[in-house]
C-alpha cells in the first residue's frame, strides 16, 4: 500500500490589493530616510524589519495563490517578475552613482581617492549579486558608499532560497513542518539577540527572523479557516492597536528627543567607541582599523548592558507581524488601514524602491560625513524625492510596462 503526498492548498482569501501595504511602505521609507539624512532616532532601524515582515508575508502569499489558481508553482516565472521589479533600477543606480566616483579619482588621483574607487567598485559588484551584507557589515554603514544595500542583498537571499524552500514544501505537503522549523529558527535568533549574541557575521543584527515572520504569518494565514469569526475579529482589534503602540515604542526608543526630554531612552548598542563618527584625519588604512576596532568593541559589551538592538529588533518583527495580518483580515474595518491607505501615503510607498536604493548614495555625495546638521534635512528630503521619483518614471515604469506580463501566469480555460 502506497501514500500519496497531497500538495498544500491555502484556504486564505484572495490577497487582492491591500492599499495600507503601499501606506505603511510610504510612512517606512521616509523614517528610513530621515535617519540618513540626520540621525534623529537610531531605532527607526526597527522599520526594516517590518518592510521584511511585508515582504516575506506577500511573497509567500503569491506563492500560495498561483498554486491555487493554476495547480502549480513557475519557479522561471516568480525570478522572472523579481527581476523585472528590481533589477531595471538597480542596474541604472549603479552606474548612476558611479560616475562621480570615477570623476572623482580621474580628476584627483591620490591614495585617498584610489581607496574610495576601489571600495565602491567593490560594493557595486556586491550589491549587483546581492552579496552586499556578506562583504560589508551593516553596523558600518556610515564608512560606506552603500550602507543600505545589506537589506536589498538579504531580501534577495530570501527569495533565492526561501521560495525554493515554500515551492518544494508545497509539492510535498511539508508546509506545518516547514512552520515548525521556522518557528524554531526564529525563536533561536531572539535569544541569541537578547543574550548580547550577533551571531555569524554579525547576521542576528540582519534581521532574518523578520523575513521567516513574514513567511511564518503567510503560513498561519494559509491555514486558518478562510472567514474569521466574529469573535477572533473583535479581539484581532485590540491587539492590533496594541501592537502599534509596541512598534511606535520600539522605533522611538534610542530617540534623540527622548534622550534630550528625559524620557525613557535606551542607547541602541555600547557607544564607548563611536562608530558612526570616527575621528577626522584618519587615512583609509587607519579608518579601517578604526571600524574593525570599534566593532569588536560594541560586540564584545552588548552582553553587559541593555542596549535596543537586543531587544528592538525582536519587539518590531512581532508587532510587525500583528500589524500585518490585521491589515489582511480585517480590511477597512481597521482604522489603521483606512489611514495608510490615502493616496499620498500610497504613492510614496509605490516609489519607496526607488527612494531606498538611491538616497545613501545622493546623501553620501552631498554630505559626506552626514554632519552638517538638521538644516539639510529639508533639501536632502527633497533631493531624495527627486531622484527616487525621476528612478520610478523613466526606469521601472516602463520596464514593468514592457515585460512583466510575459511572465504571468494564468489559468489555464476549461472546456465546457
Amino acid at each position: 500500500m502506497s501514500l500519496t503526498t497531497r500538495p498544500f492548498e491555502s484556504r486564505a482569501p484572495r490577497l487582492g490589493s491591500v492599499k495600507p501595504f503601499d501606506g505603511i511602505r510610504g510612512v517606512g521609507v521616509w523614517c528610513v530616510v530621515l535617519q540618513h539624512a540626520y540621525a534623529v532616532a537610531d531605532s527607526l532601524s526597527g522599520y526594516i524589519d517590518l518592510f521584511f515582515v511585508l515582504s516575506g508575508f506577500l511573497i509567500t502569499t503569491l506563492i500560495f495563490e498561483e498554486q491555487r489558481a493554476v495547480g502549480a508553482v513557475s519557479l522561471r516565472n516568480f525570478y522572472a517578475r523579481r527581476g523585472i521589479r528590481l533589477l531595471p533600477g538597480l542596474i541604472v543606480t549603479l552606474i548612476v552613482f558611479f560616475l562621480p566616483i570615477l570623476a572623482i579619482r580621474i580628476m584627483n588621483p591620490n591614495p585617498d581617492t584610489d581607496y574610495l574607487f576601489t571600495n565602491v567598485v567593490w560594493e557595486s559588484v556586491t550589491t549587483f549579486f546581492y552579496v552586499h551584507n556578506i562583504f560589508f557589515s551593516p553596523l558600518l554603514g556610515s564608512f560606506q558608499y552603500m550602507g543600505q544595500m545589506w537589506s536589498l542583498s538579504l531580501e534577495e537571499q530570501f527569495y533565492l532560497v526561501g521560495a525554493l524552500t515554500t515551492y518544494l514544501c508545497i509539492k510535498k505537503g511539508w508546509i506545518r513542518q516547514l512552520a515548525i522549523g521556522l518557528t524554531a529558527v526564529i525563536l533561536f535568533i531572539w535569544v541569541a539577540r537578547a543574550l548580547g549574541h550577533g551571531g555569524p557575521g554579525q547576521f542576528w543584527f540582519q534581521r532574518p527572523d523578520a523575513i521567516a515572520m513574514g513567511v511564518l504569518l503567510a503560513i498561519i494565514n494559509a491555514v486558518i479557516p478562510t472567514e474569521l469569526s466574529p469573535e477572533v475579529k473583535r479581539r484581532l482589534h485590540p491587539a492590533a492597536w496594541i501592537a502599534t503602540i509596541g512598534m511606535v515604542i520600539a522605533l522611538l526608543s534610542s530617540s534623540k528627543l527622548i534622550q534630550a526630554l528625559g524620557g525613557p531612552y535606551v542607547p541602541l548598542y555600547p557607544t564607548d567607541v563611536d562608530i558612526e563618527a570616527p575621528p577626522e584625519g584618519l587615512s583609509p588604512t587607519e579608518l579601517k582599523a578604526y571600524a574593525d576596532n570599534a566593532i569588536q568593541a560594541v560586540l564584545a559589551q552588548l552582553p553587559d548592558g541593555n542596549y535596543w538592538v537586543r531587544w528592538g529588533f525582536t519587539l518590531s518583527t512581532l508587532c510587525a507581524a500583528v500589524i500585518v495580518f490585521a491589515f489582511v483580515r480585517l480590511r477597512d474595518d481597521f482604522a489603521l488601514g483606512r489611514w495608510l491607505s490615502g493616496k499620498t501615503l500610497c504613492y510614496f510607498g509605490v516609489l519607496s524602491y526607488a527612494i531606498y536604493i538611491t538616497h545613501y548614495q545622493l546623501f553620501k555625495l552631498m554630505d559626506p560625513g552626514f554632519q552638517r546638521g538638521p538644516k539639510w534635512i529639508p533639501i536632502k528630503l527633497l533631493a531624495a524625492y527627486l531622484v527616487g521619483a525621476a528612478l520610478h518614471r523613466w526606469v521601472e515604469k516602463p520596464a514593468l510596462r514592457k515585460y512583466r506580463q510575459r511572465f504571468t501566469h494564468t489559468p489555464a480555460t476549461t472546456p465546457k
